[in-house]
């Protein structure tokens, strides 16, 4: 191993500074899944007093996934310019502020360019955190994203608690979102200022996280290769390079990446919105205990993804993933295979848990890869995991209409064994997770059979 190819040391001062980074990405990422989380609960009240119907309902939530969609690259691209913890903090504000739409909304057209709005600003300041744990990350040369993607679960949580609460007392939406936004404004943006400035890498392109364990000492210090050679001081000047889209052969590199994290977000998107129909309709849990599978789920993966970035070190993104998913994909079979006994709906909550500790590392790690991917050809974090975010969400959206259409043709049990083929799936898949190597010429030794 050369000199130039160890990272250098952090010491204490900037120890202490990028810990300080991590700790406000950390409170960003909490307060983003608490005011969301917050808004899921109160959805049959805001349409009992709008007088919707089940179809217009369903027509303006779509709001949320266009407005996300229509701003993820635009956002990754103002991420580059402008640099994450600027983003940070102009998104923070206005997503804060924007919740307090649904208090005014009066029909469809609004509620869905209400949720439009919100949802982008959202999107927007989930990429920008991103981006900023990414450099985190690159900076501390030890691997965080996990650990900051809990505080999202941990946010996720404590904001459906939250809500549900709300509801159960009869305060109002706009109260709820008053107290919350302006404590989210209060709350998170003063340490915004502890985020880190600029998304270039600091170290060498050549430098990368510690190794995976379970590759050759080599592969994690493969060049990324780049789509062009990297822009003249002057061109950078001019802004060229951080206004256009990633090329073709810049994101080529990345495709493997965004299909494991569109299995991974179809698998999420199947257990929030599918989990208590599939308790009571098919295990017939009574509808208390339906939630239950939800709770579960989340619970499980905030615990693993908690203790993920320690297991990653110790054995491999490779080792520690594909275990879990396998796990996953056999508790969850044998829910399945015993839905019809007495045992059914315990089965079935200890299938959504295992769930969510199968999926809980895999997000995490793959926009932990493309940041690094990013940082290390000397370019911005946030047009890579952008890139790599709008292919998440697109499978988020797919998963719970997928499963609807095809459970209206074969029934919603044999319909949730997908579930089981996206976890084998992803443990298939997970190779292209570890080393943070780059995909190509010098890229990761071929995955050995399991």
């Amino acid at each position: 191993m050369t000199e130039e190819a160890v990272p250098p040391a952090v010491d204490a001062a900037a120890r202490r500074e990028l810990s300080r980074a991590r700790t406000a990405t950390m409170v960003c990422f909490f307060v983003l899944a608490l005011l969301f989380a917050s808004w899921a609960p109160r959805i049959p009240q805001v349409k009992e007093e709008l007088g919707l119907s089940d179809g217009e309902l369903g027509l303006a939530l779509l709001g949320g996934p266009a407005g996300a969609l229509a701003t993820i690259s635009i956002a990754g691209l103002l991420v580059g310019r402008l640099g994450s913890r600027a983003m940070v903090r102009v998104t923070l504000v206005g997503y804060a502020a924007a919740a307090l739409g649904l208090v005014v909304v009066s029909g469809v057209p609004s509620l869905f360019a209400v949720l439009a709005l919100w949802s982008a600003l959202a999107c927007a300041l989930d990429v920008a955190s991103n981006a900023q744990a990414a450099m985190v990350e690159d900076r501390f040369g030890r691997r965080i994203m996990m650990t900051v993607h809990a505080a999202w679960t941990g946010g996720a949580l404590a904001g459906a608690v939250l809500g549900a609460g709300a509801a159960a007392l009869g305060l109002s939406l706009g109260l709820q979102f008053l107290v919350l936004g302006a404590a989210a404004i209060t709350g998170a943006l003063p340490v915004t200022g502890w985020m880190l400035a600029g998304d270039r890498p600091t170290r060498p392109a050549s430098a990368a996280l510690p190794a995976d364990p379970a590759l050759p000492a080599d592969a994690a210090r493969a060049p990324l290769p780049v789509g062009r050679p990297r822009a003249s001081p002057r061109r950078l000047r001019r802004g060229r390079s951080r206004w256009r889209l990633p090329s073709l052969r810049w994101a080529v590199p990345l495709l493997p990446l965004t299909m494991i994290t569109f299995a991974s977000y179809l698998g999420e998107g199947i257990a929030a919105d599918w989990s208590a129909v599939y308790l009571t309709d098919v295990t017939g849990a009574s509808p208390g205990l339906a939630g239950v599978g939800l709770v579960a789920y989340m619970t499980c993966m905030l615990g693993v993804r908690l203790m993920g970035d320690r297991l990653v070190e110790a054995h491999g993104v490779r080792r520690t993933i594909r275990p879990l998913a396998f796990a996953a994909a056999v508790v969850f079979a044998l829910a399945l295979a015993a839905a019809d006994t007495r045992s059914g709906t315990v089965l079935g909550i200890a299938g959504f848990a295992v769930l969510g500790a199968g999926l809980a590392c895999v997000v995490p790690a793959a926009f932990s890869a493309a940041g690094q991917r990013a940082v290390r050809a000397g370019a911005p974090a946030g047009p890579a995991i952008a890139l790599v975010s709008s292919v998440g969400y697109a499978g988020w959206l797919a998963g719970p209409p997928l499963i609807g259409g095809l459970a209206e043709l074969v029934g919603l049990r044999t319909t949730m064994w997908t579930v089981v083929g996206l976890t084998c799936a992803i443990a298939a898949l997970t190779g292209v997770l570890a080393g943070f190597a780059p995909i190509g010429p010098g890229s990761d030794p071929p995955d050995p059979p399991a």
